[in-house]
This record gives C-alpha cells, sequence and structure tokens, in this order.
C-alpha cells in the first residue's frame, strides 16, 4: 500500500515510536534510513509487523488473516475527527477477516501522545464486514476512558509497545 503524501509525517510519528525496536535498526546508516522514510519509501506498517515479531519471538507471515505466526495482527491508527467535528476517536480498520489478537498502536496528535492495545478476538468478531473499532477520544485529545460503547476498547489498553508486544507472544 502506498503511503498518501499528506499523511506521511503521520507515519513518520508512528515509526519513530517503535523503530528502536526493529531487528538491526542500529547497525542501519539513519540518515539513509530517514531519507527513505521521509520519501515514503518505507512501509512503515510491515516495519510496525517486524518491531513486534522481534519482541514477541513470533515469525512475520502476512497473510490474510494474521500479520504474525502467532495469529495476532498488527494495525497502526491515528485519530482523526469526524462527524462534523463532534467525534475525535482512532479508527481500526480492515478486521473483518481476522482471527486473532489485533495489536494497535494509536497516535494522537493533539497531545503527541501514543496509545497501545491488544484487543482478543472475541472484543471484535461480533462487528459487522461494514464496520470498524473506534476507540474515543476527547476533542482536545484526552483518552475517553470511560464511555458508552458495548465494548469499551480501552479495557484491553496496554502501558508500553514491549507490554503489548510481551502479551502477544
Amino acid at each position: 500500500m502506498a503511503t498518501i503524501a499528506d499523511n506521511l509525517n503521520l507515519q513518520i510519528a508512528h515509526f519513530s515510536a517503535f523503530k528502536n525496536h526493529i531487528p538491526k535498526i542500529n547497525k542501519m546508516d539513519i540518515s539513509t534510513v530517514d531519507t527513505l522514510l521521509k520519501t515514503g519509501l518505507i512501509e512503515v506498517s510491515t516495519a510496525f509487523e517486524h518491531a513486534i515479531a522481534h519482541l514477541s519471538g513470533t515469525k512475520v507471515i502476512s497473510q490474510n488473516h494474521a500479520d504474525l505466526s502467532c495469529g495476532s495482527d498488527a494495525k497502526l491508527s491515528t485519530v482523526r475527527t469526524c462527524s462534523y467535528g463532534t467525534v475525535y476517536s482512532a479508527p481500526v480498520t480492515g478486521i473483518h477477516n481476522k482471527t486473532g489478537d489485533l495489536l494497535v498502536q494509536v497516535y494522537e496528535r493533539k497531545q503527541n501522545k501514543f496509545y497501545y492495545f491488544r484487543m482478543p478476538h472475541h472484543s471484535y468478531s461480533n462487528i459487522p464486514k461494514s464496520s470498524n473499532i473506534e476507540i474515543p477520544f476527547l476533542l482536545d485529545g484526552t483518552p475517553k476512558r470511560v464511555n458508552n460503547k458495548a465494548q469499551n476498547p480501552w479495557i484491553y489498553e496496554c502501558d508500553s509497545f514491549y507490554n503489548m508486544c510481551k502479551e502477544a507472544a
């Protein structure tokens, strides 16, 4: 999937949050990595999968039902405004054919913070194909951990990228 130029800054932000967990990243020429990243030549979601696999001891398989050999799927999401500026949430899309846990990194740009989730299959398996998971935030960027969702995604929050990965193994 190509990186849209308007979203490049969001991709760079996501990459920066997990890049130190990519195998052998410290042996790479950082200026070359930065150039590739800034020109959209690095597929950030694939790099995310490899960072998770490295920490969790799994392998990247990139199948339709799962990204990792443990059956989990890796997802990146950025909080955005919708419903004519009245709702601020992070969509987790493309979930209908997934069979394992979703490992989700969410970037909230107003407060420049990252949030991590490990959502078990049972928590999203009943969501219709035409829908997705929405992780709610207040309009100022504060997590809306208390909300009226039937299945509150915040109960699956992990306190770090590392813990999200370790729980996936």
